[in-house]
């Protein structure tokens, strides 16, 4: 894949997360998390946090989907907290999930 494509793909992630960001309320000191994962890791976040926002994208370009991601987050949607801009990788992992650690599912 192009990295324009990558880089698109990451716009398009940052409109959806945006859009949960305020259909859902999300208070400044709220915030977001993100996550590398497998399928089976989605799942697991998707179960336990809501609102959640998921991307999947082959391996090999999840990392540069991750930094594109990052860097338009901080350029563009000041708006969208990210308290830890650290994000944890699981082993081969095909997905990017963004979730509020303070909206747990009850």
């Amino acid at each position: 894949m192009k990295k324009e494509d990558v880089a698109l793909q990451a716009k398009v992630y940052l409109y959806h997360l945006n859009n949960a960001n305020k259909e859902n309320g999300i208070k400044k000191g709220e915030g977001w998390k993100f996550s590398q994962v497998t399928d089976a890791g989605r799942l697991a976040i998707e179960h336990d946090y809501y609102p959640t926002v998921s991307h999947q994208i082959e391996h090999k370009e999840l990392q540069d989907f991750a930094d594109n991601v990052m860097l338009y987050l901080k350029t563009n949607h000041p708006d969208i907290q990210v308290p830890d801009p650290s994000i944890p990788i699981e082993k081969d992992s095909e997905f990017l999930i963004a979730y509020s650690p303070s909206r747990i599912r009850r």
